[in-house]
This record gives C-alpha cells, structure tokens and sequence, in this order.
C-alpha cells in the first residue's frame, strides 16, 4: 500500500492580489481550546489522512508555541507513516525534519534533533 501525500493546491487568481493579510496579527487561542483534550491514538487503526492531518495539526500547534503537543502530533504521524509506507518512504522524511526543527529550535534538544536530521539525509 503507498503512503500519498495529502497537499491541496490553491489556484492563484488572475491579475494582481490587492488584499494583504497583517504581517503582525497576533493568534490567541479561545479559552476553550487552552485546555486540550488527548487525542487518542491507535496506530494499527491510522491512516494515511490521520498522518497528513496529525502533521498539519503538528506544525499550527508548533507555529503558536504549543512545543510539546506538537512533537506528540509529530511522533504520531511518523509511527503512521512507517508502518504504511516503510522505514525510507519520502513522507517518513519530511516528518523527520520538521521534528528535527522543532526539537533543535524552540525544544533545545540538539542531540534528538541531529538524529533526525541524519536519519532524514539517509533516506
């Protein structure tokens, strides 16, 4: 079974773009969403959506600080990844150096982070 990447195009629309988006708009989470909720997890259940989804999730949360969720979301994905699509499969990759950028940036852990990258290089 191949392990597709989910990534949606957006078509650019004809002529010039005339509205901006804010470049210091700040994200401030609703307080109900402050308090999150364990995401359940079943690895032999996942699919290759559940993968995309869970690293799209990964990467907001790491965007808005949430460091920790967000490798969760990270690990959770690559374990879907390598059991549908192998240990050298493109997308185990990709997940691979996202967690490399966030463990050697905001979570400080250089080692785990040269790990990844390096098992990312080998694929």
């Amino acid at each position: 079974q191949a392990l597709t990447s989910h990534v949606f195009f957006r078509r650019r629309s004809e002529g010039t773009n005339t509205k901006q988006r804010p470049s210091n708009q700040a994200t401030a989470l609703p307080a109900t969403t402050a308090t999150t909720t364990k995401i359940k997890f079943d690895l032999a259940a996942s699919t290759t959506m559940e993968a995309a989804i869970r690293n799209n999730l990964a990467h907001a949360l790491a965007q808005i600080g949430q460091d920790k969720l967000s490798l969760e979301h990270y690990e959770a994905s690559l374990a879907t990844k390598r059991r549908i699509g192998g240990d050298f499969h493109m997308e185990v990759a990709h997940t691979l150096m996202a967690m490399g950028a966030l463990l050697g940036g905001p979570l400080r852990d250089f080692t785990k982070a040269l790990n990844c990258f390096k098992e990312a290089l080998f694929i």
